[in-house]
């Protein structure tokens, strides 16, 4: 069993309870699409309803679900079986901000990123730390600390005094942002926020570093939009009690999520 025990739970969305996936209007997409991106970005989006996208900058085999067990954060409008994804034809940046974080820390982020890349074909770009910290407001672009577009995908560690969604037995938190233009969502940032108390209380066992890294493998699945199963051989499960590696499930939904659209 993990010391304490590593509930998780999904990154509070800006709008809605835990767990809900933000969503931004179609008209305001489009909008923004217009200003924000000119007459390229529109091209690209209206290539993409038509079926001209770009190419996914990598692929894994669709897998089975088998005896495991998957579910997603958010699908497509109308579309139960069909997962709301970041674009696979797109690097997934991501900055880390190392205050109260455990030695070893960009360790543990850049395995996580490894460990999703391996089973769903994303590819994540680390380029980066921040002094930006966790915030349920946390805007998607912020183009005082990042420049122009979308804002990375941050990840920090955190106490409950800061974020009291980590008060109780809460390791972690995790989820991304969706827009939807043409009636089709996507992720474009998120957030990973880890409990600096159960990673520090983690250090001590003989097997910390291995529970450390399933509570971020963890988080990073929501991130990418898994969401909780009630399942304990799947490391997506709500209460883990010492599973430390992608289950069948797990392994079957992120290959799902690799094979989104590309915008």
């Amino acid at each position: 069993m993990f010391e304490p025990p590593p509930h998780y739970a999904d990154r509070p969305s800006r709008r809605g309870g835990t767990g809900t996936i933000v969503s931004v209007t179609a008209a305001v997409v489009v909008v923004a699409v217009v200003v924000g991106l000119g007459s390229s970005g529109v091209s690209r989006a209206v290539r993409s309803v038509l079926g001209l996208g770009e190419q996914p900058l990598a692929s894994v085999p669709l897998l089975p679900a088998g005896d495991g067990s998957f579910a997603f954060l958010a699908t497509q409008p109308g579309k139960s079986n069909v997962p709301v994804t970041y674009s696979p034809c797109d690097p997934i940046e991501v900055v880390v901000n190392p205050d109260d974080a455990p030695s070893g820390y960009s360790g543990l982020v850049e395995t996580a990123m490894a460990h999703v890349t391996e089973e769903s074909g994303l590819q994540f770009e680390l380029v980066g730390e921040t002094d930006e910290r966790p915030s349920a407001e946390r805007p998607g672009e912020d183009p005082a600390r990042y420049g122009n577009g979308w804002s990375p995908v941050l990840v920090a560690w955190a106490d409950s005094d800061e974020v009291p969604a980590l008060a109780g037995d809460v390791a972690g938190l995790g989820g991304s942002m969706s827009v939807t233009q043409f009636g089709w969502a996507r992720y474009v940032t998120g957030t990973v926020t880890l409990d600096e108390d159960s990673f520090a209380r983690l250090r001590s066992q003989p097997d910390g570093r291995a529970k450390s890294q399933a509570i971020v493998d963890h988080e990073f699945g929501h991130l990418v939009g898994l969401a909780h199963v009630d399942d304990t051989g799947e490391l997506m499960s709500s209460d883990n009690a010492g599973k430390l590696s992608w289950g069948p499930g797990d392994r079957a939904g992120l290959s799902r999520l690799g094979r989104g659209r590309c915008p």
